[in-house]
């Protein structure tokens, strides 16, 4: 009889709990309908950046923003795969040169009355492709600098010469003379604008050039001559400097911030030193935010979507990036007021930025990239520098004439 009774009870409290449970889902649902919701990819270092702006964002707005961050080297190709087999987000924050992929990456383009601040031509174009525009610029600069510890280094090299000469000294201290990516061609390009090239010229894909072979030669004699580990990546090379590994590195405006933090007052900043005389030019960008497949997104979605797309345009949001990041802004009113009063490492980072040559935004830049990887993987396995130009630009025209194709 009791069994019978502590059964019913039993019964009767576990019908109670499922409708609890029920209740209590329906409530959450409810709750987290009611609020809507932004996912954003990005691939920046920086992580403040973004996060400033969307923070300011959030104070005003009843909305909830997921950021997620994507490894640098990985984030192009989970952009693809997500939009051939679908769950892209609603918006990503790329490089420029990326919006040259806009059909490959389902982005939309972007409307005139979006943009509320007015752009530089330089800026614009940087996300003009296809005679369209296909982001909002939120950050510029993107380029390359020579980092330096203060513990080795009391005044920093000018010429690569510089470098090599004080190997010996370096090395004496168990430390690497310098070090970076070396085998991401983003680094690779400031050397080979040093023997006058270009990957790009008048709109064309043009690598194989006596400058390209040239820079390839003076960019493996710096590995084989133990100047520089060709088998350390992003992150080998920006922990050995930070752990003072490396006496100098060669590295983003985007990790500025990271390794002042790491480094302190040890953190020297330069520009890059000189090829035998001749003056390394970093590629610049800016950084966007780009919407892909807006058109299938409810009407709610795409006018939040444009509502904070435009807030993160607004002079105030520029100056608490700046003020937390030092990443240079789009205004131009704003960056000529900084550059005026810049000094230190600051007024370091304007001189660099003025030495700069942009990245194009379009397709060919893109297959350029790619033809340049490949071909360098055979020109470390052993191929000729001469060899390897002809090989890069043969990818690159097969690549452009399956496109032609398809």
């Amino acid at each position: 009889m009791y069994s019978y009774f502590i059964r019913i009870l039993s019964d009767n409290l576990s019908n109670t709990m499922h409708l609890l449970f029920l209740l209590l889902i329906l409530f959450f649902s409810k709750t987290v309908l009611a609020t809507p919701t932004l996912t954003i990819w990005s691939s920046h270092q920086n992580r403040d950046f973004l996060t400033v702006m969307t923070n300011k964002y959030k104070k005003s707005h009843d909305v909830n923003i997921s950021i997620v961050q994507l490894d640098p080297s990985e984030i192009k190709a989970e952009i693809l795969l997500s939009a051939q087999y679908g769950g892209l987000p609603d918006l990503i924050v790329i490089p420029s040169d990326f919006l040259g992929l806009h059909k490959m990456m389902n982005l939309s383009a972007i409307p005139d009355d979006w943009y509320i601040e007015k752009l530089s031509h330089k800026v614009r174009s940087t996300i003009k492709s296809d005679d369209k525009y296909w982001g909002i610029p939120l950050i510029q600069g993107n380029f390359l600098l020579l980092y330096y510890n203060k513990k080795y280094v009391a005044q920093p090299a000018t010429d690569f010469n510089d470098i090599i000469l004080a190997k010996k000294q370096f090395l004496a201290k168990k430390v690497m003379p310098i070090g970076w990516n070396y085998n991401d061609m983003y680094y690779f390009i400031p050397f080979l604008s040093a023997f006058n090239g270009w990957p790009i010229v008048k709109g064309q894909i043009t690598l194989n050039t006596p400058a390209m072979i040239k820079a390839l030669k003076y960019y493996r004699s710096l590995a084989d001559q133990g100047i520089i580990d060709r088998n350390c990546d992003y992150r080998c090379a920006q922990a050995d400097f930070i752990k003072g590994n490396n006496a100098y590195s060669i590295n983003g405006d985007w990790a500025y911030h990271d390794l002042k933090t790491m480094l302190g007052d040890n953190l020297g900043v330069a520009v890059l030193p000189k090829v035998n005389g001749k003056t390394m030019h970093s590629m610049s960008s800016t950084f966007v935010l780009a919407v892909p497949s807006n058109s299938q997104h409810s009407k709610e979605k795409q006018e939040l979507i444009k509502d904070f797309a435009g807030f993160v345009q607004q002079p105030k949001n520029q100056h608490a990036v700046y003020e937390k990041t030092k990443l240079l802004p789009i205004s131009m009113t704003y960056y000529r007021q900084l550059r005026q009063k810049a000094t230190g490492d600051n007024l370091v980072m304007f001189h660099q930025m003025a030495l700069t040559k942009l990245m194009p935004s379009t397709l060919n830049m893109a297959i350029s990239w790619q033809a340049i990887a490949i071909g360098f993987q055979r020109y470390q396995a052993g191929a000729t520098a001469a060899y390897t130009a002809a090989h890069m630009q043969k990818i690159a025209q097969e690549q452009l004439k399956y496109l032609d194709n398809n």
